[in-house]
């Protein structure tokens, strides 16, 4: 076997002596705390509520001219033409009550899915910040205090899948300081 070059040999040493001597600075972040304490997110939720409250309200209207249209009918004489008018604007009201639960419950996933990645994409661009002010050069998210949650042999093997972190000593968790600087005004 071929010796290294002794250029190449001491500068594998140097880098080794720094290395040592200058070690990466790691953080620990829960990111499930950050989600939850940072006010945008309480900010998101007040407009995704505003939003909805619009179409609950039209979908109780419709529950209302449903049932007003299921009381015509106990009023009038089936099999009347009356009857049958009303008998399917009842059924119509009662269709457009359920679609429009549907669309709400659509409607509330989707805008949901929309905050959560936009307060992610926040929460990382914010981290790095904090991260590169702070001389901390690695942040890794830190799950290993969440228990496993129950189910069966399959979700617990995928929930022991998604781990990221077995261990994390606290002294390197930077969660807190995380929070309060996304919070910052």
């Amino acid at each position: 076997m071929k010796s290294m070059h002794p250029f190449i040999a001491a500068g594998v040493i140097l880098l080794a002596v720094v290395h040592v001597l200058d070690p990466p600075v790691i953080g620990t972040v829960n990111l499930e705390r950050v989600f939850n304490d940072i006010q945008a997110r309480s900010l998101a939720e007040g407009v995704l509520e505003s939003e909805i409250k619009a179409f609950e309200t039209r979908r109780q209207e419709l529950r209302a001219e449903a049932d007003r249209h299921a009381a015509d009918l106990e009023m009038l004489v089936p099999g009347t033409k009356r009857y049958v008018a009303v008998q399917k604007q009842q059924m119509r009201s009662a269709l457009d009550y359920g679609a429009m639960g549907e669309f709400i419950q659509y409607k509330l996933d989707a805008t949901r899915a929309e905050a959560r990645r936009k307060l992610f994409d926040q929460i990382i661009d914010e981290a790095a910040k904090y991260a590169q002010a702070n001389g901390i050069d690695f942040l890794v998210t830190n799950d290993s205090k969440l228990s496993l949650q129950d189910g069966t042999d399959m979700q617990i093997v995928q929930q022991l899948a998604l781990r990221r972190m077995i261990y994390a000593n606290d002294a390197y968790d930077i969660t807190d300081k995380l929070i309060d600087w996304i919070n910052a005004p």
